[in-house]
């Protein structure tokens, strides 16, 4: 009941502005008179046609006081523009008025001066309906573009200019004065996608994986800002209270991220609708078919098994060894799959053991001698080994060799059919099959490794 008594205000108030802004126009064509008003009126249908072709001569305005938001780039030129024609229409509108006033003042006779204002004046009111119409619509679809993202993203703790843009967008869906504005609206419809995908985003900030593993996005990650947006605690603890979008907006993050052109071309780039389509149900459309690409874990349990399974009359020396392998050599390796048909490998360098060196009981007063209390001296002869004599050296036991992996390495892939890739320039060439169970049998040096996806 309260949502709907909301609602209701939200569409009175929108009804009341629109009313205020034609008595508003209405009044300032009576006083002001025809004339005036029918050059603005030209004007203003001038403006809207020179507003975005002269956007890009007013950036240069903003860009010399050291502004790099590209949202406000984006939008402040065209506004720029528009109302810069807009005031150049106005005087010429106030100069065409002072030479027909001047003309009738000083020129015509008293009727047909008075005729002329009485006709300049009514006439002028009722262009003030029509051009207060029309700056009604123009209002209503700036609210409309605007409040379509931070309706989505609109939080209770939302106040002042933010709450109540959220209002008058509210009511502009509640009066039906939507559809209008976004008939009218110059904005692409890639803006409003964007805006599907951030109050998605927003509401559910489990998405984060997602966003993390499609597969146009898993190159990201060598991205300088992507980096620090993820190393960030205080803004990736924002993301994920949903805090308000006043907060989001102002951390240096958010603002290093509206001010790199590079990446959001990127992003933009991308299939917005195949993206929506992976966060709402975690299956690309696009990507289907491609089951190899994605991010990916060895699994340690599955090789082995895997090796003890397939190995014709396999030795427990072999199982051994296979387990010694993996998991001194191959545990913690990684593996990322790209659309561009690369792959990454990353595995982790082993650590390098020391041997160890057998030591010395403290006890022992005769451990300088080698654990000998003699010395190495027959004792029939009572002879006294000498205090300074150098101790019995040790030798190491010797090490068992152990085999060389060099895991880590870039590469290519090509599909085969689905399911089957053919690798090159990993170490040699390979093939992978992926399964129904979501794990990749990858062939390297004559073993099968198995990796698990990451989700």
């Amino acid at each position: 009941m309260c949502r709907l008594f909301n609602e209701r205000n939200n569409t009175i108030m929108i009804w009341l502005v629109v009313l205020s802004l034609l008595l508003v126009f209405a009044a300032i064509g009576y006083f002001k008179g025809a004339i005036r008003m029918a050059v603005s009126l030209v004007g203003l249908f001038v403006a809207l046609l020179l507003a975005q072709p002269l956007a890009p001569a007013m950036k240069p305005i903003y860009t010399a006081s050291g502004m790099t938001n590209l949202i406000w780039l984006a939008v402040l030129p065209p506004i720029t523009a528009f109302l810069l024609v807009g005031l150049i229409f106005v005087g010429v509108g106030f100069f065409v008025h002072y030479k027909l006033s001047q003309y009738y003042k000083f020129s015509a006779d008293e009727v047909t001066r008075l005729t002329w204002e009485r006709m300049n004046k009514r006439s002028g009111a009722a262009l003030g309906l029509l051009v207060g119409g029309i700056y009604s619509i123009l209002v209503g679809m700036m609210v409309y573009v605007a409040g379509y993202l931070t309706t989505q993203v609109s939080t209770e703790s939302d106040t002042g200019a933010l709450a109540t843009l959220n209002s008058m967008a509210a009511g502009l869906e509640g009066s039906g004065l939507a559809k209008i504005a976004r008939s009218i609206s110059p904005v692409p419809e890639k803006y409003y996608k964007v805006s599907d995908i951030l109050g998605m985003s927003h509401k559910t900030p489990l998405l984060e994986v997602r966003f993390r593993n499609y597969p146009p996005f898993l190159n990201l990650a060598d991205d300088a800002t992507i980096q620090e947006m993820a190393s960030d605690d205080e803004y990736h603890n924002l993301l994920v209270q949903q805090s308000s979008l006043q907060e989001i907006y102002v951390h240096p993050v958010s603002q290093k991220i509206m001010s790199d052109q590079g990446l959001t071309d990127r992003l933009l780039a991308t299939d917005l609708d195949d993206l929506k389509a992976y966060l709402e149900t975690g299956e690309s459309p696009q990507y289907v078919d491609e089951l190899f690409l994605g991010r990916w874990e060895l699994d340690a349990n599955a090789t082995i098994n895997y090796f003890k399974k397939n190995t014709i009359n396999v030795k427990a020396r072999q199982i051994r060894e296979m387990k010694e392998i993996v998991s001194e050599f191959l545990v913690g390796t990684s593996m990322i799959v790209y659309p561009d048909q690369s792959f990454t490998v990353t595995a982790p360098a082993p650590v390098e053991e020391e041997p160890e060196e057998p030591q010395a009981d403290p006890n022992d007063p005769y451990a300088g001698f080698g654990g000998d209390p003699y010395g190495g001296l027959d004792p029939r002869y009572n002879i006294q080994p000498q205090q300074n004599q150098q101790p019995a050296q040790t030798q190491p036991r010797p090490q068992r060799a152990k085999p060389s992996f060099q895991l880590s390495g870039d590469g290519r892939w090509e599909r085969k059919t689905r399911g089957r890739y053919d690798i090159q320039g990993w170490s040699h060439p390979g093939s992978v099959v992926v399964r129904k169970n979501h794990r990749a049998y990858v062939d390297f040096r004559g073993r099968t490794l198995v990796f698990k996806r990451v989700w």
